[in-house]
C-alpha cells in the first residue's frame, strides 16, 4: 500500500499534517467566525420576530382605535341628533310663545287704537255739536237782525 501511495505521490506524514491543519483551521474559524455569525443571525432573527410581534400588536391597536373612533363618531352623531331635536322643540316652543305674545300685543294695540278712535270720535262729535250750536246761534242772530 505504501508503494501505491508513493506511486501517486501521497505522503502519509503530509496527509496527517494536513488533517491537523484542517482541524486547527476549522476550530479557529468556528471560534472566530462561525459562532459570531450565528450569534448575529440569531439576534437578527429575534429582532425580526419582535418586529413582527410589534407589527401585529400595532395592527390590533389600530383596529381597536378605528373601532373606538367609529363608536365615538356614532355617539357624536346620536348626540348631535338629540341636540338638534331639542333645539327644534325649543324653537317651536319659543315660536308659539312669541306668536301668543304678538297676538296679545296686537289685541292690546287694536284695543288702544279703538279706544283712541272712539275718544277722537266723541271729541269730533262734541266739537261738531259745538260748531253746529255756534252756527245755529249765528244763523238765529242773522235772522233776528234781518227781522
Amino acid at each position: 500500500m505504501e508503494q501505491l501511495f508513493h506511486a501517486f505521490g501521497v505522503d502519509a506524514k503530509l496527509i496527517i499534517i494536513q488533517i491537523i491543519n484542517f482541524v486547527a483551521l476549522a476550530s479557529i474559524l468556528s471560534y472566530l467566525l462561525y459562532k459570531p455569525v450565528l450569534k448575529i443571525l440569531s439576534e437578527r432573527e429575534n429582532t425580526i420576530k419582535q418586529g413582527l410581534i410589534d407589527a401585529e400588536s400595532a395592527a390590533k391597536a389600530k383596529e381597536n382605535a378605528e373601532e373606538e373612533k367609529r363608536e365615538i363618531v356614532s355617539a357624536a352623531h346620536k348626540e348631535a341628533g338629540e341636540v338638534a331635536n331639542r333645539a327644534s322643540s325649543h324653537a317651536k316652543e319659543n315660536a308659539a310663545e312669541i306668536i301668543s305674545e304678538a297676538e296679545i300685543k296686537a289685541a292690546k294695540t287694536i284695543s288702544v287704537a279703538n279706544e283712541k278712535a272712539e275718544a277722537l270720535k266723541q271729541q269730533a262729535i262734541k266739537e261738531s255739536e259745538a260748531e253746529v250750536a255756534k252756527m245755529a246761534v249765528l244763523a238765529t242772530e242773522k235772522l233776528l237782525k234781518k227781522s
